[in-house]
């Protein structure tokens, strides 16, 4: 069911109209950097989108200006995931999974240091459970992780109850920011 969802969303996504995904990611960022969430803290964690995904990227960059510690995670060995402060001028390179990750891997953030994740997904329940991209990393990060969690989604993204099982190790994201259309 998750992978009959992904691929529905991949396609919702890749499909929506580029005037409307502009518009709602503008509102998007504009209501994750003025939530208390984003005002409280001083270290964000957060993917570098590629599209179709919810553009990051001026979000970064709004942190960056912000004077906020940005970290961006790595994708390890056996789906264990770090983060890493990322700067303008931080290497970045193409994993395996075809997303930007930092190229030096030798100072992780702890995870104790990270206020506030922006955890990406592809589908959300009202309560927070998501559909990601099918790796497991978050869901092993999340399980450890003690901070704020926030979720960017555009409307057809949320579901009033999960339709995908729900599973032991899967945590909630604690708020989701919806875009409207």
């Amino acid at each position: 069911m998750k992978e009959k969802i992904r691929k529905e969303m991949l396609r919702k996504l890749s499909d929506l109209p580029s005037q409307e995904r502009i518009r709602m990611e503008q509102a998007l960022t504009t209501e994750v950097c003025t939530s208390d969430e984003w005002k409280a803290s001083k270290t964000i964690g957060v993917t570098w989108s590629n599209f179709p995904e919810i553009d990051t990227h001026k979000i970064i960059q709004k942190g960056l200006e912000e004077g906020k510690r940005m970290v961006i995670p790595y994708s390890g060995k056996e789906r264990v995931m770090t983060f890493h402060e990322y700067l303008p001028d931080t290497a970045m390179a193409r994993s395996k999974f075809g997303i930007m990750e930092p190229v030096d891997k030798s100072n992780p953030v702890p995870p104790g240091e990270i206020d506030l994740l922006l955890v990406p997904g592809l589908a959300f329940s009202d309560s927070g459970y998501r559909v990601g991209f099918g790796g497991g990393y978050y869901d092993r990060y999340l399980a450890a992780y003690k901070g704020q969690t926030l979720s960017l989604l555009f409307p057809f993204q949320l579901f009033r109850e999960p339709n995908w099982e729900v599973e032991a190790f899967d945590v909630p994201v604690q708020k989701l920011l919806t875009a409207s259309f």
